[in-house]
């Protein structure tokens, strides 16, 4: 589960959306928090003093002390973006709460963006922008999963940024486009007369990278015949065009890429266990974006900001970005790329509406709260009862509980039973 919060609030400033990130962050329950003031979970003398919600459609970043449901204060820096209506009225915002700890590393993924285009402010991203510093330091192979679309090319072309090697090629090549025949001599070379058709020499990719780096993207597509070849490689450091007598040193970083469990591909007998383990000297883990979707809107932002200038940026409205907080992206990054280019054909121009996201967004609905009741024999409250005493009590649960006429423990796991059943 995510480390950071994020929350977002309508024009009026309560709040629509409470992430589980946000419920583990500072302990209160979404349940109890949907549809209340934004100041309830935001108790901290900044807030009280202003809203940081100020510059619409631009993100503001600063620390805060905030106080958590158990009265404990948590450190945390604040992003906060306002979104605006046609008319420029304020139509809602988004705020992501990082814990000071994840802030630390803010200035390597400003880094990261900026350079490389990886968007993210999550505490899992920043894991893999270390990882990605730490691993340029090194020759060693790495390899890189994720699922399709979280951006394995531009964490590949990250390390190899960050490398010693970055002013030589990166060269990449998907596995899974090219057939057996091919492959070997787009991989390896061949010299003139190796087939039928060879009429010059032609140096491969190995050849190509000199000096610099390799990605073999969609490694599990490789043909057995050719893992057997690659292996020898990563072996002994030299390779043999198709044809050649003579093998040449391979000055190469090798890095791989795979959406798939190369694990279970080894007993599908479909890899080479002892290529998997040539291979995986250091495996590298992107989160898919639906476990860090606070960084929907930044994704969204530098997106638009590719092809507007800021005088021109469309604005997403408040209820289409829910919509899009919402979504479970299987697509990940890519797919949400190709939603904003969707959105954008559609849309006037100057806001993006639900109605000019794709029908499958459209059509993704938020849980909302039924009206169960929970008991442990010597009273019964149901969920109306708790939130309205939340809420009368701005949040606190000492004074909730006294309203209810319960315990503070006894709310607190009335509560958890409710939201056990619910």
């Amino acid at each position: 589960m995510p480390d950071a919060a994020v929350f977002t609030v309508d024009r009026a400033k309560k709040i629509s959306f409470w992430s589980p990130g946000a419920e583990k962050l500072l302990g209160y329950a979404a349940q109890a928090l949907r549809g209340e003031s934004c100041l309830t979970a935001n108790r901290c003398i900044q807030c009280m003093r202003g809203c940081g919600l100020t510059e619409s459609g631009k993100v503001t970043a600063f620390p805060l002390q905030l106080q958590r449901d158990d009265g404990q204060l948590q450190g945390v820096i604040k992003y906060a973006m306002a979104f605006q209506a046609v008319d420029g009225s304020f139509d809602g915002g988004l705020e992501i709460l990082l814990p000071q700890r994840a802030a630390d590393a803010r200035p390597a993924a400003s880094d990261m963006a900026e350079k490389y285009g990886l968007i993210s402010h999550a505490p899992e991203m920043y894991k893999v922008f270390e990882m990605i510093r730490r691993v340029a330091n090194t020759d060693m192979p790495v390899l890189i999963r994720g699922d399709s679309g979280t951006g394995k090319e531009l964490v590949a072309r990250a390390i190899h940024g960050e490398s010693a090697r970055h002013k030589a090629p990166f060269v990449a090549i998907n596995c899974a486009t090219l057939n057996a025949g091919i492959l070997e001599s787009e991989l390896f070379g061949h010299v003139k007369g190796a087939f039928t058709g060879a009429v010059r020499d032609h140096q491969g990719l190995f050849g190509r990278a000199e000096g610099g780096t390799l990605l073999l993207d969609e490694i599990a597509e490789l043909p057995i015949a050719l893992q057997a070849r690659l292996l020898r490689v990563l072996e002994s450091g030299e390779y043999l065009p198709v044809g050649a007598d003579k093998p040449l040193l391979a000055n190469v970083r090798i890095l791989a890429a795979t959406h798939k469990a190369l694990r279970e591909e080894v007993k599908a007998g479909r890899f080479r266990q002892d290529l998997l383990y040539r291979l995986r000297v250091i495996p590298l883990f992107i989160p898919p974006l639906n476990a860090r979707k606070q960084d929907i809107p930044l994704i969204i932002r530098h997106l638009l900001k590719q092809q507007f200038s800021d005088d021109r940026l469309p604005v997403v409205s408040s209820a289409a970005m829910q919509q899009l907080m919402t979504y479970d992206w299987p697509g990940n990054v890519r797919e949400l790329r190709n939603v904003m280019h969707y959105a954008l054909v559609m849309c006037d121009g100057k806001q993006i509406e639900v109605t000019d996201l794709p029908t499958e967004l459209q059509a993704t609905q938020q849980a909302t709260p039924n009206m169960a009741t929970v008991s442990t024999g010597r009273k019964t409250l149901s969920e109306t009862e708790i939130l309205q005493a939340l809420a009368a009590s701005d949040g606190n649960l000492t004074q909730a509980a006294k309203q209810l006429g319960v315990g503070r423990t006894t709310l607190w796991r009335y509560r958890k039973l409710w939201q056990d059943q619910t």
